[in-house]
């Protein structure tokens, strides 16, 4: 369906793009595609250039469609950042269809990728029943590979608006800080806990998070599926799996449904608690402006709680 409402409309990019001289907007001008490429793009421009993401707050990036208004913003910014994965593929789609596309900056390609798993007791997607073989787009979930996208970024950024790159450098060497400091935050805990090992009763978009910290895991789902509700077999597997580890807490990630989780931390006697991995943010948190240091910051007693 999405491919099909994204060809519908894209003689409405075309007919932009031919007008894209014309643009009223002043300043550089950044659009990005979905919240960990807002929060890159939010922390390096600081005060300078005008920003806006498409995905709307509180959105489920998975199935979401480009309007008509996304398009042609898409056609006349000055940089579209997108996070170059299965979800935002429409990015591409309409980049490749103009005659002068804007510059362009991916996530994906600026780390080393990891692909999608399907561990012992995880839920088979119909769908996909090789979704090892799809990358993992959720790069970002390890501070080490944000502060190399930051980097990156910044330095695209720079070079194409240069009357503002020391203002831009600047601003992303704070934040880098900040990062740095986050990192130092989850490597002391993982180094002084009592376990190594998670247990998720949703999808499970860390991968790159457990592979910076050589944690292990087990979930319901993997990171990109469209999440439903799992079999017996699968609940049944992560129960046991629980017990055996007697782990303190069960996880969810945010803007998922609690129900399963709730279900095997009361079959276990334990508690729930939410990890954030920041593919999107409700309305609340994107309009009081915390960022991506704010949101996995509240992970960090979320892990020390899960891992002792």
């Amino acid at each position: 369906m999405r491919r099909v409402f994204i060809f519908v409309l894209l003689p409405l990019v075309l007919l932009s793009s031919c007008t894209k001289s014309e643009a009223t907007t002043e300043g550089f001008t950044v659009v990005a595609a979905d919240f960990p490429s807002y929060d890159a793009a939010r922390a390096i421009l600081g005060g300078t250039g005008n920003l806006e993401m498409l995905l709307p707050p509180g959105t489920e990036s998975h199935s979401y469609d480009p309007t008509p208004r996304d398009m042609v913003h898409i056609a006349e910014c000055d940089l579209v950042i997108y996070t170059g994965g299965p979800s935002d593929e429409w990015v591409r789609t309409i980049l490749s269809s103009l005659d002068n596309p804007p510059s362009s900056f991916a996530l994906t390609d600026q780390v080393e990728l990891l692909y999608e798993e399907h561990r012992e007791g995880m839920e088979e997607e119909e769908e996909h029943h090789h979704s090892e073989h799809e990358i993992d787009e959720h790069v970002w979930t390890s501070p080490a590979n944000e502060i190399e996208i930051i980097r990156n970024l910044t330095a695209l950024m720079a070079s194409i608006d240069v009357q503002n790159a020391e203002i831009y450098e600047n601003n992303a060497e704070k934040y880098i800080n900040r990062i740095q400091n986050l990192d130092q935050a989850f490597r002391s805990i993982v180094s002084n806990s009592e376990r190594n090992t998670l247990i998720f009763a949703s999808r499970f978009p860390l991968l790159y998070f457990i592979r910076e910290y050589g944690l292990e895991y087990y979930a319901a789902f993997p990171g990109c599926a469209e999440e439903s509700e799992p079999s017996a077999r699968t609940v049944a597997f992560l129960i046991d799996k629980a017990e055996e580890l007697e782990v303190p807490c069960i996880l969810t990630i945010e803007m998922s449904s609690p129900m399963i989780a709730n279900v095997i931390a009361e079959e276990v006697g334990c508690e729930v608690r939410v990890f954030n991995t920041l593919h999107n943010v409700s309305a609340t948190d994107f309009l009081s402006g915390k960022d991506y240091v704010d949101l996995m910051e509240e992970n960090i007693d979320v892990l020390k709680e899960a891992l002792n």
